[in-house]
């Protein structure tokens, strides 16, 4: 075998490339093709030598560990390993307590839900976007600038708004969280203690004006005790009539009293459910229904059951209190004569005919025209009796 002595500086690369190509142009015969073989079994050992004598690449040293450390990636405290080489490796990832979530536990925590505690996060999520760690004031600040805020807490922005404008009243201020949902908690005690119906000043927006106007709690529960009183301690009558005729109590026509724009849906549905057939659809009705209520109570007191029709009739033209007194009193009077008279006669007859016909309501005249036209019949009928007991006491004197 050939000793192929290579010096790798001083190959004849170009000779080595030109002698190759030569033997592939002479591939098409096999005289060609034999050549070619035996030229790289030649130099076979040649190339060998070369690759054995070009320097090696030495191997990586291994990298090894040369630290741990950790940093702050948005609300979370990262961990990494880091390596000789200069590469890193997270090792651990934990969720780091923000001032963020210090302000949504607050607010949580204040009872309002856990959809206005959402749309709070999403505030304070999309500040972290801009401020990696901001402090408890930045936060609080973007919450007290935004719209979920504004609108839950919708008194502050009123009166707000009135001190910017220069028109602050006595002991306007801005209330925080905390104060403001203890106000409203205030009002709803108040109103529960009354037993008032059912939502009736029971939502944020019901406490908004209150709030807005600086109404203390003692003031409010001032208003609310007078409304009540005006009714509680009013004519058992009246009461009487008003859960008769309409179902309602004393603390339904209470909430009207203290506000009957806001009371008036409610009592309207009420009355609808109640009736089915009698619907409240304005304030003037429920003043109707509050003076229907009243006169009937006018008649009870005298011992008589006006009913809702004859009372409600009174009040829609307008009689005085006076006028009615007087009526019923008559009435009470003198009801038992024309109940009999109505039973002598074969006519339904009683008190309401002498009521109807006193005050000139529907059917009065025609009431009063029978009654005289049956007291007169009587009379003419005791007359007649008396003048025959008159001749069969003459015809026996004569005797």
């Amino acid at each position: 075998m050939a000793n192929f002595n290579v010096d790798i500086n001083n190959i004849d690369v170009a000779g080595i490339q030109q002698a190759m190509d030569n033997l592939a142009r002479q591939t098409s015969t096999r005289e060609g093709r034999n050549e070619l073989d035996a030229f790289l079994a030649s130099t076979m050992p040649y190339y060998q030598s070369i690759q054995e004598a070009a320097p090696q690449t030495p191997a990586a040293p291994p990298r090894t560990l040369v630290g741990i450390e950790t940093v702050y990636e948005r609300g979370e405290n990262v961990t990494y390993n880091v390596y000789s080489d200069g590469s890193r490796e997270e090792r651990s990832r934990e969720r780091e307590r923000t001032a963020g979530d210090a302000v949504e536990e607050m607010f949580r925590n204040l009872g309002l839900g856990d959809a206005f505690a959402s749309s709070l996060k999403g505030i304070i999520d999309g500040f972290y976007q801009s401020n990696v760690k901001p402090t408890d004031a930045e936060i609080l600040a973007a919450v007290y600038s935004s719209e979920p805020y504004k609108q839950r807490f919708k008194a502050n922005e009123v009166i707000r708004e009135r001190i910017k404008n220069g028109q602050g009243r006595p002991g306007d201020r801005m209330l925080t969280p905390a104060e403001y949902i203890e106000a409203e908690n205030t009002y709803r005690t108040i109103l529960a203690d009354r037993d008032m119906p059912t939502g009736f000043y029971d939502s944020p927006d019901d406490f908004t004006n209150l709030i807005a106007n600086s109404i203390s709690a003692s003031e409010f529960k001032s208003r609310v005790d007078t409304a009540y009183d005006a009714l509680n301690f009013a004519d058992a009558e009246v009461i009487g009539a008003l859960r008769d005729y309409y179902n309602m109590s004393p603390s339904d026509m209470a909430a009207y009293l203290l506000d009957p724009a806001r009371a008036m849906p409610i009592l309207e549905g009420r009355a609808a459910r109640a009736t089915g057939a009698y619907g409240l659809n304005s304030r003037t009705e429920l003043q109707r229904m509050y003076g229907t209520a009243t006169i009937a109570g006018i008649g009870r007191r005298q011992g008589l059951m006006p009913g809702q029709e004859l009372s409600g009739e009174i009040y829609d033209l307008g009689k005085t209190k006076q006028e009615t007194e007087a009526a019923f009193s008559k009435a009470a009077e003198d009801a038992p004569a024309v109940e009999r008279l109505g039973k002598l006669y074969g006519e339904a007859m009683d008190f309401k005919d002498i009521v109807r016909e006193d005050l000139s309501l529907s059917g009065g005249a025609a009431s009063g025209r029978k009654r005289r036209k049956f007291a007169s019949k009587e009379r003419a009928q005791f007359s007649k009796q008396s003048a025959l007991g008159k001749s069969s006491l003459r015809d026996r004197t004569d005797v």
